[in-house]
This record gives C-alpha cells, structure tokens and sequence, in this order.
C-alpha cells in the first residue's frame, strides 16, 4: 500500500526511520533536558468537550509543554518530513506551522479532543520509551465536529476505540484534525516526553 493509500484508507502515515539521523534524536533529548526547567503547565480542567470555530475539539489535559530549540526545529524542517507529509495527504507545499514537547509526569493525560483544524497532517512520537501508544476512534474520522462532540459527550476515553502505537524515536504520521484520539494517565515511575509536529499546506 502507498503512502496516500495508507492515509485515505486508514488515516496514518508511516515516516521511513532513515529520515531522521539518528544524531539529531540525540542533539533533541539534549535540548529537551535544558528546555525542562521552563516548560509551562498545561492544565485545562474544564469538563467535557468545547468544539472550536477552527473544526478542533478541547477537552480537559495535563501536561507541561515547550517549544523547543533549534535541534527540534531542524527535525521539523527536515526536507523528508515534509515530503511524507506531501505524499500522504496530497498537498502540494506542505509545512510545519506548529511543534514543540510534551512533559509527561506520572498520572498526567489527554481526553479525547481533535487537533487544530489547520493541521493537515499531525506527526508524532516518543523522546523517551515509555509512553507507548495512544487512543483513537479512525471510524469517526467523517464525522462533523459537532457530531463527534455530540457522540462522544462527557466520555474522556471512549470505548470501542483502537490503540495507536506511539513509537520511540520513529516518528508517525495520522490525521489528528479529524481522528478523536486520547492518552490516558500515563501509568508509569518515570517522566516521558512526546514530540508533535503538525504540518499545512501553505500554497491554499
């Protein structure tokens, strides 16, 4: 299956592991360390789902977040990020308009929600091992906004949904904008740090 049949069909895009070198994953977890201390605290406690002008849905989260530096910058930017981007979701000039890391502490987590509806493509993976995978629901994709809000109400982690591997150090491709997905409490003694890097098509 090709890269833009995978992501119609089943809404994910595998990136090929020799994209990133395996330096950078080192100058990254380097970065994350010195960027740690001002990290900022993403708690939002508000119950249920809020749907968005943007076709995003919020939903209550507990994180800390940070924009990172110029290590993650390059992997943001890197020309075959980009092109995995282009291929799957069929968009001419595809960029990074939004990444940064995610703090994990023990007990910390996501409810359900989607991503910014300018993010064409979501890539994500773990820094560190522990975090494993996500949750998700791929069958409500074409739902509308609301109708996703309306279907999944107070539920901060859906039944029925799939598992969604987050892998270490292998970035992957899906359609977060569109896919309900979630991570529940991180069952873990130790700290983990998750990687995001959305990606829109800037010729529109």
């Amino acid at each position: 299956m090709t890269t833009r049949q995978l992501w119609l069909t089943e809404g994910r895009a595998v990136v090929p592991e020799d994209v990133v070198d395996a330096g950078l994953w080192e100058e990254i977890a380097e970065e994350a360390a010195r960027c740690e201390p001002r990290a900022v605290v993403r708690h939002n406690q508000r119950p249920g789902l809020l749907v968005m002008r943007d076709g995003s849905i919020t939903s209550p989260q507990r994180c800390r977040v940070h924009t990172g530096g110029d290590a993650l910058s390059q992997l943001a930017m890197s020309k075959g990020l980009a092109e995995v981007a282009a291929e799957a979701t069929g968009r001419a000039r595809m960029t990074p308009i939004r990444f940064g890391l995610k703090f994990y502490e023990p007990g910390d987590y996501m409810h359900v929600h989607r991503d910014d509806g300018k993010c064409e493509i979501t890539f994500s993976c773990g820094l560190t091992p522990g975090l494993v995978s996500m949750g998700w629901l791929p069958r409500l994709r074409w739902l509308t906004t609301q109708q996703v809000a309306d279907r999944l109400g107070e539920t901060p982690y859906p039944d029925g949904g799939e598992t969604f591997p987050v892998r270490h150090r292998v970035l992957t491709g899906f359609d977060g904008s569109r896919i309900p997905h979630w991570r529940t409490p991180l069952d873990s003694q130790s700290r983990e740090v998750l990687i995001t890097i959305c990606f829109t098509d800037l010729s529109v």
